[in-house]
């Protein structure tokens, strides 16, 4: 069975600067049975992944999103693929899936549902969900809420959380004094006040510091700013990274005792945490949304709209030897058992097979008739 992935919007298929998206898609193709046969197509860059088959598309200065969808679809149909597989963006994914009218085209979602507003609202958004074959979403927080907005979409709306390959993320003898906070430095995130939590906690813990590794800087600089001042009174003890590579994060969760997830949002997965306890830190988490299925009960709950309830949890971990390592040790079995790639990547490989074999006189069936 042949498949083309197609990452059509704010995607960066390399190692360099690998969005989240752009690593779940990396890591589903490397782990898929299909993998020889199957292609991901997305936005030309000069330092591709180099172990999964990838074209890449130029895209032109002031190109429209729609236009570029349609270079994708066609570097795609080039291919001949027995199933498209488009991640996120529900515009480009209905334009590409127009392009295919004969093969079943998936839309891979990362983010929650919108809430439609009144009937014709609820009648719009439904209709944008029609084109696709199946619906693949990160948590079952985030099918449940697609579910209650849309019933009808139950059929064909599948669960498949993102996994991790535990051979990139070998357990360290020894962990560094040091908590880590890892995302982008946006507000939903509660950057500014696990800085704020972070202040107060070490102030009685002089052994310990802390470091940021931030990502969407540039769009956000006044906020990275309050962040950055924040963290003034803690001097070399507190250290704001940007842009880090991937296999930088990954050796950064594996040398922290401690990481925060402090989501003020409701997070559609969470996979921040999820690599946190495969570099067994102990996790400090909101557990709003997705977090919840992702880390309650290997984790200490905080409010991340208090910085007190967030300096606390810092002061008991840091004060707590045996906890934190306890706290590692379950987050880091919950990974193995729950988040490990080859499992999600083989319930995502039964989708593909499945809508691949429904098929009637050369038309993909859409799994709701």
């Amino acid at each position: 069975m042949k498949i083309a992935v197609i990452l059509p919007r704010g995607t960066h298929f390399g190692p360099d600067k690998a969005t989240a998206i752009d690593l779940c898609a990396y890591d589903f193709v490397r782990f898929s049975r299909y993998r020889d046969e199957t292609v991901v197509v997305g936005e030309a860059l000069d330092r591709p992944f180099d172990d999964v088959r990838f074209i890449g598309v130029p895209r032109r200065s002031g190109q429209s999103q729609a236009s570029f969808s349609d270079a994708l679809a066609a570097a795609a149909a080039a291919e001949r693929p027995d199933v498209v597989v488009v991640h996120q963006h529900i515009p480009s994914a209905r334009r590409i899936a127009s392009r295919f009218g004969d093969r079943p085209v998936l839309l891979h979602r990362h983010n929650n549902p919108k809430r439609p507003k009144g009937f014709l609202g609820r009648w719009m958004e439904r209709r944008k969900y029609a084109p696709f074959a199946r619906i693949i979403v990160i948590s079952a927080f985030t099918r449940d809420r697609l579910i209650a907005y849309f019933p009808s979409l139950s059929a064909k709306c599948h669960v498949v959380h993102n996994g991790l390959d535990l051979s990139e993320w070998p357990i360290t003898a020894t962990k560094h004094r040091e908590i880590l906070f890892v995302g982008r430095a946006v507000p939903e995130k509660g950057v500014l006040e696990a800085a704020r939590a972070a202040v107060s906690a070490l102030e009685r813990a002089p052994d310990w510091h802390i470091r940021f590794i931030l990502s969407g800087l540039d769009g956000n600089a006044p906020y990275a700013a309050e962040v950055t001042d924040t963290l003034r009174p803690l001097g070399d003890r507190a250290e704001v990274q940007r842009d880090l590579p991937h296999a930088a994060v990954r050796e950064a969760f594996r040398d922290a005792a401690i990481a925060l997830v402090p989501s003020r949002f409701e997070e559609p997965f969470g996979r921040t945490a999820i690599e946190a306890m495969a570099g067994g830190a102990a996790l400090i988490c909101s557990l709003r949304g997705g977090l919840k299925e992702t880390a309650e009960g290997v984790s200490l709950e905080i409010d991340p709209d208090d910085p007190a309830s967030i300096a606390g949890a810092i002061t008991r971990l840091v004060n707590d030897e045996a906890l934190r390592h306890r706290l590692a040790e379950m987050g880091r079995k919950r990974v193995e058992t729950a988040f490990a790639i080859e499992g999600s990547a083989a319930r995502l490989d039964d989708i593909y097979a499945a809508a691949s074999s429904r098929k009637v006189a050369g038309r993909a069936v859409d799994a709701s008739e």
